[in-house]
């Protein structure tokens, strides 16, 4: 009954969301009279920024694994595994300067789960994470089998935040998760506190350094 509940819960979020986001559409539709291919495009883009309420929880933790990792040096991310009845079961933060320049949270997780889950279970997990996967997670994510990906900030943020910092630009060309990994659902970006909250983390880790 209560995992019964929690998925209306959610349900009724994602409506709710649903009918502003429509709200908001028909309102730049009515205002700019804007033409079809333009309304699809900013139908695509709203609908895309979907985080749940219930979505929260799991990526504060993920904030505090990003806080950790600036702590100890590391980059500013952070990211756990949920299972399909909600609870957290292999977490990990990034360790670039502990260990190498591979050692993501992600592929971390992912490796883990191959390891130890099987595919039906990797299949029906939920990766959440302080940012969206670069190229490499993504393929780890996919080839592992992993289900659904919440990321809080995206590769074009965190691009716009280091520019705006003078930090120098990656080493390889970000793709949206969408195009690497297949048949996957995808929430994120996030807005509001939490999204500021792992910018002021990135920030604090280049100051750092």
């Amino acid at each position: 009954m209560g995992n019964f509940l929690a998925y209306c819960a959610d349900c009724a979020d994602f409506c709710f969301e649903l009918n502003e986001k429509i709200k908001e559409i028909q309102f730049h539709v009515k205002r700019e009279k804007l033409p079809f291919e333009e309304v699809k495009i900013l139908i695509n883009k709203k609908m895309k920024n979907n985080i749940q309420e219930s979505d929260k929880t799991y990526l504060k933790r993920c904030l505090e694994l990003a806080a950790l990792s600036v702590k100890a040096g590391d980059e500013a991310f952070g990211s756990i595994l949920v299972d399909k009845n909600g609870k957290i079961i292999a977490e990990a933060r990034n360790k670039v300067n502990e260990k190498n320049v591979l050692a993501h949270p992600e592929i971390e997780l992912a490796k883990w789960a191959a390891e130890h889950l099987s595919e039906e279970e990797r299949a029906a997990t939920t990766m959440f994470t302080s940012g969206e996967h670069c190229p490499m997670c993504s393929a780890a994510h996919g080839l592992a089998g992993l289900g659904a990906l919440v990321y809080l900030s995206s590769a074009k943020q965190l691009g716009e935040w280091k520019s705006e910092n003078n930090q120098p630009e990656a080493k390889i060309n970000f793709l949206p998760v969408e195009e690497i990994i297949k048949n996957v659902k995808v929430r994120g970006p996030g807005e509001g506190e939490l999204l500021e909250e792992i910018k002021a983390l990135h920030l604090q880790s280049w100051e750092v350094k």
